[in-house]
């Protein structure tokens, strides 16, 4: 018995919608395909216009033979919180090009931006003479918090026994006249310290610095001679140097009643306290050296170290410096670091 076999055909819209997904198909791995191509050519072109570039770049060569490099001149600050100089660096940057490279020149058909190139940077070279210090280094010396006209500072004895000249420093706030080795300041037409405590100095004005004005500037020689200052040990280390400050205002004890170094009686009945201390016992001494000549004990001794010169480490050149700020808080602990703050030292060359 024959049976009759039908077989079913694709009818005419699967055959058109078999053509449409192949259409697809084969548009999107043209279109991938495509990308693919024009990426690599991309790549290739960036390597080598860069491999070509790098030897003008590496070389730092201002010109590509042909013509010279596009230039902007740069100006640079390098400056650290932690350290004591700023290095400003003046030099120009220069931009590669391909023009002399051997291509299609035709920036159209260039399928990556044409501004693609190294950069490098040419610095100034600026000879220097001899480094030489400041004639005067400054010591300042500011005022924080707790300092108001109700309680005034009235007198201040400034010892730079420990000067590195050894001849002194120049009164509070001038750089100009004799040296001291120990000066005592006061607002003159108020109260007169004792010569015992010092050269006395006239201090305009004392009486009214209150807290957040500077209260000293101390100018001590740093050449002797127009020369810089050396280390008289050894000649290869910095100079560094010393001074201290004693700060007197009003007093009170447990009960409230006001001492003043200028009342001889207060100083009298106060220095009875000190009488028995011994120097030759540090802890002891360290107590003597806060007082007076009449033994009234100073409100701040305030021991203020500088560096006038020193070593640079990389070079092994001198540095000197021009300068540095300390500020007293009388309110703040004085064991904590925020009782004498001490800026960032200023320097040159």
């Amino acid at each position: 018995m024959n049976r009759k076999r039908k077989l079913k055909g694709m009818t005419l819209i699967e055959v058109v919608i078999s053509i449409a997904v192949y259409a697809v198909i084969g548009l999107l791995l043209t279109t991938i395909m495509s990308l693919v191509n024009s990426t690599m050519k991309a790549t290739n072109q960036l390597n080598r216009r860069l491999s070509y570039e790098a030897k003008f770049a590496d070389n730092m060569l201002l010109s590509d033979g042909a013509s010279p490099f596009a230039a902007q001149n740069v100006d640079i600050t390098l400056t650290n919180s932690t350290h004591s100089f700023n290095i400003v660096a003046h030099g120009s940057e220069y931009t590669t090009d391909v023009d002399q490279m051997t291509r299609d020149n035709d920036p159209d058909k260039l399928i990556i931006n044409p501004n693609t190139n190294y950069r490098f940077m040419v610095f100034t070279k600026t000879p220097e003479g001899a480094r030489i210090p400041s004639e005067f280094f400054y010591l300042d010396l500011l005022l924080g918090s707790g300092v108001d006209s109700t309680n005034p500072i009235t007198k201040i004895i400034v010892d730079a026994t420990d000067a590195p000249r050894g001849d002194g420093i120049y009164a509070a706030n001038e750089e100009t006249g004799a040296l001291y080795t120990k000066q005592v300041l006061t607002e003159q037409s108020k109260h007169t310290a004792p010569t015992s405590d010092g050269t006395a100095v006239n201090y305009v004005g004392l009486e009214s610095v209150v807290s957040g004005n500077r209260l000293l500037r101390l100018a001590i020689p740093a050449t002797q001679g127009g020369a810089a200052l050396v280390n008289s040990t050894n000649a290869s280390l910095g100079v560094t140097g010393s001074i201290v400050v004693k700060i007197f205002r009003t007093v009170h004890d447990k009960g409230g009643t006001p001492y003043n170094w200028y009342t001889d009686d207060d100083a009298t009945l106060i220095s009875k306290a000190y009488e028995k201390l011994n120097s030759a016992v540090p802890a002891e001494k360290a107590v003597l050296d806060t007082l007076d000549s009449k033994k009234f004990p100073s409100e701040a001794y305030l021991k203020l170290d500088f560096v006038l010169s020193a070593p640079n480490p990389n070079t092994g050149e001198m540095s000197y410096y021009d300068g540095v700020e300390y500020t007293w808080n009388p309110t703040a602990d004085p064991s904590g670091a925020d009782y004498l703050q001490v800026g960032v030292s200023t320097g040159h060359r």
